[in-house]
């Protein structure tokens, strides 16, 4: 298993608090609408811990790439599933995270966010470091940081930075505000055009 460290995708990122890619605020051409693509999350010694297959590109917004995942296969190293209600995939582009949202048809939509490396894509997979710290949330309930014993484990087993850290709680703030004015993964208007296109396309 390489060593994803040392790939230049994740510190030029790091080392620019509010980064952009390639310098613009634009929408990089990352994948064709409709590409049905890999997903793999690393731990921070580069070890590969899960993998998804079969995940289905849907949009490529300015802040986002959002994957389908419906009947994706997800792998770990000693179980593995099905997805079975669909999930929307959001993959920040500039900032320390990601999120899955579980549309569930008689529940609100569930969201679980990973504090994560912005992700980079190798060989037509997308690729991040996940840093073991995570938010259970739905759009108009509660907030609630979760795993803290798990990330104070890796803290001291992968001897993250203060700087890494630190960056890490600055996403945390940004997340909370971005729950409270209710605007990003947050925003209701922004899940529900997205259910609303992929139910039309017959995708779910």
């Amino acid at each position: 298993m390489s060593d994803l460290k040392q790939k230049g995708n994740f510190q030029d990122l790091f080392n620019k608090k509010n980064a952009k890619i390639d310098g613009k605020n634009t929408r990089r051409k990352l994948f064709e609408i409709g590409e049905i693509t890999s997903i793999q999350a690393f731990k921070y010694d580069g070890t590969l811990y899960r993998q998804y297959e079969g995940a289905k590109i849907v949009a490529n917004l300015e802040d986002f790439v959002v994957v389908l995942l419906v009947k994706t296969k997800v792998m770990e190293e000693k179980i593995s599933w099905v997805v079975s209600d669909p999930i929307l995939f959001f993959f920040a582009k500039n900032k320390f995270y990601n999120a899955s949202i579980t549309l569930n048809k008689s529940k609100n939509n569930y969201i679980y966010i990973n504090l994560a490396s912005p992700f980079f894509i190798d060989n037509g997979i997308i690729k991040y470091i996940d840093f073991d710290l995570d938010i259970k949330s739905y759009v108009d309930r509660d907030f609630n940081v979760i795993d803290w014993q798990d990330f104070k484990n890796s803290i001291v087993k992968y001897k993250y930075s203060l700087k890494l850290i630190y960056r890490l709680y600055d996403e945390l703030d940004f997340l909370y505000e971005q729950h409270d004015t209710k605007n990003g993964i947050f925003s209701s208007r922004l899940i529900d055009g997205l259910e609303r296109m992929l139910k039309e396309s017959g995708d779910i």
